[in-house]
């Protein structure tokens, strides 16, 4: 079967259109062009990520804390004495006052 030239030439163009017009309606919208309010909500999670870590760690380490005022004998005795100004009793108490205090 012969084809004239001028077909096949305009039959390979319209293959490669299609082929380039599929490709585009394939291609991934943010491949293209970033778009401006992606980038700041992916910033702000990557804060908020770090915010939870923070988090997690400042709460670890008050349940450290509360579990040694429940059975550590030197953390009970000094929550008592610096936050209730608690003694023993035969213990004396001196306070001084300095300059500038009433």
């Amino acid at each position: 079967m012969n084809v004239a030239p001028a077909v096949r030439r305009w039959a390979l163009r319209l293959g490669l259109a299609m082929v380039v017009a599929v490709a585009i309606g394939y291609l991934p919208g943010g491949m293209v062009r970033r778009d401006p309010r992606a980038i700041k909500l992916e910033q702000q999670l990557a804060e908020q990520h770090v915010a939870a870590t923070e988090l997690e760690a400042a709460n670890a380490r008050l349940a450290r804390e509360i579990e040694a005022q429940r059975t550590d004998v030197h953390a009970i005795e000094r929550r008592a004495r610096v936050d209730l100004g608690m003694v023993y009793s035969d213990e004396i108490v001196m306070r001084i006052r300095r300059e500038g205090e009433p």
